[in-house]
């Protein structure tokens, strides 16, 4: 069995799982979660709210993660998929769980994240950023580079035109990437 855990965008954190943007529209969290059930995994999607601590919220998924290993899980068959926010909480995640586990990151390479953040990311990594993206649109080199950890660690630009807005459906420019990733055919 396959294991995702799909880690949300900052704005669902604010306005709940009807959130919409002014700027980028609804944000489809009930359409992208029946999209990754469509795969024939078992989807982990819990709400997070603005009260959730970042890193106390990553150490926990990143027991999750442990906890399923431990139970017989392959790490090839566990695939955390975290947009905007939750991309960084992913790349958190990534740090500090040393199994080789795969992620795709969402819009989640911007200045603030390069600034702020210090990770090694650890597992197999893909990260999707789109071209017309300017909230969090940077490539994924400044990682890549600082990822000395990654067992392997794959960048992809998609061309939308949503900007951001990207992540906010189950879009068929990054769902089909991750899908291969959660398949293990990338």
């Amino acid at each position: 069995m396959k294991h995702i855990f799909y880690l949300h965008g900052m704005i669902i954190e604010v306005q709940g799982i009807k959130a919409v943007s002014d700027q980028f529209g609804p944000y489809e969290y009930t359409s992208i979660i029946d999209s990754l059930q469509a795969t024939g995994a078992e989807v982990h999607a819990e709400v997070r709210t603005d009260k959730t601590d970042f890193f106390e919220f990553g150490k926990k998924i990143s027991k999750q993660i442990d906890g399923l290993i431990a139970k017989g899980v392959s790490p090839s068959d566990i695939t955390v998929i975290g947009a905007s926010k939750g991309g960084m909480i992913a790349m958190y995640i990534s740090d500090i769980n040393t199994n080789n586990v795969n992620y795709v990151l969402l819009g989640s390479s911007s200045d603030y994240s390069q600034k702020t953040f210090d990770f090694n990311l650890h597992g197999n990594i893909l990260g999707i950023y789109e071209k017309s993206d300017d909230v969090a649109g940077k490539d994924y080199q400044h990682w890549i580079k600082k990822s000395t950890n990654a067992k392997s660690f794959k960048e992809l630009q998609i061309n939308t035109g949503l900007g951001h807005g990207f992540l906010y459906t189950p879009n068929k420019a990054w769902l089909d990437p991750a899908r291969k990733m959660i398949n293990g055919k990338d």
